[in-house]
């Protein structure tokens, strides 16, 4: 065949660029130099908290509801074509052809958030993983269609990870310490998207949702021993002596009000208060880790997105039905009972949280040394907001100060990131400190087309190799008979 060598160097190329594009898609973490921080002595952190954000599942409500899988066999065609003119069963074509393709989008989706998460955790090792809510797209599904996002989530998107078992909520005095492994269990926050706000909040979303995630407010505490740390029951956090880490996972979905379900915001408001009662009796060695979706209050300008709130009408409750921030209320009540300790000085500690795809870095301190221009600082009661890039300029210290990240979404528009936050016991000056680094691998339209090249190379090889052994074996029998009859 003449064309036989252009088609190999053709395809030569094509497994050059496979293997190239391979290697980066599956080894990222490596090239965009992805891995927690060292603590100041060049240490391991002891903890290692890797964090995704607003996964947002999709499923049947983002597909046309005027066209189903049903009546797409060679039957259902022909039935068609005999009851439907032309231009209609043109317009039908076209109507599955979408559904089709975005079927086969939302199965992409699925594994793009996957590899994102199995090759981040295998690469960096986390001692903890979160999701800090919308893990699904829309709180207004059926239960049926929510079980199977559920399904999908677990089997799919986080295969191999285990929610975090349900005897640990109430634990007194056994610590299940082989009950639960944190490196494979994923810790999974309510966002909007899978309960609802406030006004629309219930006790079947909220119940819908702690069977297949979990509850929607609890703490854990950490003991620190020997450079690891040891999961403490509830007695044993009470009277245990040296660093402690509690991590604590707010619903604040209906913090603020009005609310809907005035029992179930109520759960959450005596989780809260029941949590700054107990921050005072916490020492300089302590920490807190805040897990939740939505984030504090700040001003037009410190983050891509600004203040918003809107409420349903008076006849639908009047509840809140979108907010981008808590209220400036909430907030402080936050701030001030969790992590202010005395004076100027601020308890160890880090919020986390989702619901801005876009993400933003700040941190919130009651000492602003040195001004700022005033539209690059925002006022929650006696805190100053002001961007973590920052910090230097406006003599910012890290004791006095607590940061705040919202996560830039995993989802494949917002560039694939998941986070890792650094936390470890500096025993120089006794505090804990911790440190955020972003990891992105980028827009889904990458991941897609490596492994469309992928399985066009393999496709290709299939059969230009065939060939090309066939043709230099008739070309060496040729040679032989050339030879034997000379």
């Amino acid at each position: 065949m003449a064309l036989l060598p252009l088609l190999l160097r053709i395809w030569k190329l094509l497994f050059l660029l496979s293997l190239l594009s391979t290697t980066y898609v599956y080894l990222y973490p490596l090239f965009r130099g992805c891995n927690f921080q060292l603590s100041k002595e060049g240490e391991v952190a002891s903890f290692r908290l890797l964090a995704f954000g607003d996964p947002q599942l999709e499923g049947d409500s983002s597909l046309p509801s005027s066209t189903t899988s049903k009546s797409t066999g060679s039957q259902g065609w022909a039935r068609y074509k005999s009851i439907i003119p032309g231009k209609e069963l043109g317009t039908q074509i076209l109507d599955h052809l979408h559904v089709y393709r975005k079927r086969l989008d939302l199965w992409g989706n699925d594994r793009y958030l996957a590899h994102i998460y199995r090759t981040t955790r295998w690469f960096t090792s986390p001692t903890h993983t979160v999701v800090l809510g919308d893990l699904l797209g829309s709180q207004w599904m059926s239960d049926a269609e929510f079980e199977t996002r559920a399904q999908r989530f677990w089997n799919t998107t986080f295969s191999g990870a285990q929610p975090v078992p349900e005897p640990l909520f109430d634990y007194e005095d056994i610590a299940h310490e082989h009950s639960v492994q944190w490196p494979s269990t994923l810790i999974t926050v309510a966002g909007n998207h899978d309960i609802g706000y406030a006004g629309d909040l219930d006790s079947n979303t909220a119940t819908r949702f702690e069977k297949r995630f979990g509850r929607l407010n609890w703490d854990i505490t950490f003991g620190l021993e020997n450079g690891h740390l040891r999961t403490l029951t509830r007695n044993q956090a009470a009277y245990a002596e040296g660093p402690r880490l509690k991590l604590v996972v707010l619903n604040t979905m209906n913090l603020d009000s009005p609310a809907l379900d005035k029992e179930l915001q109520g759960d959450t408001r005596r989780f809260l208060n029941g949590h700054v009662g107990n921050a005072m009796g916490q020492t300089y060695l302590d920490a807190t880790v805040v897990l939740t979706h939505i984030p504090l209050y700040k001003k037009e300008g410190i983050c891509a997105d600004g203040p918003l709130f809107t409420h349903y009408s008076a006849q639908d409750g009047g509840g809140i039905r979108e907010q981008n921030h808590l209220t400036e209320q909430s907030s402080r009540e936050v701030l001030d009972g969790l992590f202010y300790y005395q004076n100027t000085w601020a308890r160890s500690g880090i919020v986390l949280n989702g619901h801005d795809h876009e993400g933003c870095d700040v941190v919130h301190t009651r000492n602003l040394r040195n001004a700022l221009p005033q539209g690059n600082v925002s006022r929650i009661g006696e805190w100053t907001s002001l961007p973590h890039e920052l910090v230097h300029e406006g003599g910012v210290s890290r004791d006095e100060s607590v940061r705040e990240v919202t996560l830039r979404s995993m989802m494949g528009a917002y560039g694939g990131n998941a986070g890792l936050v650094s936390g470890w016991f500096d025993r120089n000056d006794r505090r804990w400190r911790f440190e955020y680094r972003s990891c992105m691998f980028g827009v889904q339209h990458i991941w897609w087309a490596v492994h469309i090249l992928d399985l066009v190379t393999g496709l290709v090889g299939m059969v230009v190799i065939p060939l090309s052994f066939r043709a230099a074996s008739k070309h060496g029998s040729a040679v032989g008979r050339t030879k034997k009859n000379q």
